[in-house]
């Protein structure tokens, strides 16, 4: 029964991780999963009245407000537009800016 009990409250908890959020500030959505310690996995969902800009200063003040320093790491997995993209194409739709964040170790 106890292991029953924390199958289901580590589900839950992984789900609640990486649920959607809102940013009133930024006006942006977002998800955010923690890897492991001083590690988060960001997804910063683009929506179409919602420059790249804003996304990627997004995604550099959160990864600042996660690690309460500078000197973190951001590697960018998907969702950079090139200079291009919306004179080329403009209908596409842009994926969501998703990025690993590594703290740095004190």
């Amino acid at each position: 029964m106890l292991l029953i009990t924390f199958t289901v409250c580590t589900n839950y908890m992984a789900a609640a991780n990486a649920a959607s959020q809102w940013d009133f500030d930024h006006q942006v959505q977002f998800k955010q999963t923690d890897l492991d310690d001083g590690r988060y996995h960001l997804q910063v969902i683009a929506k179409q009245d919602v420059e790249f800009s804003k996304l990627a200063t997004f995604l550099m003040r959160r990864s600042l407000r996660l690690c309460k320093s500078y000197g973190f790491k951001i590697e960018v997995l998907a969702g950079v537009e090139k200079f291009d993209d919306k004179l080329s194409f403009p209908n596409m739709i842009m994926p969501s800016l998703s990025a690993n964040v590594e703290c740095p170790s004190s």
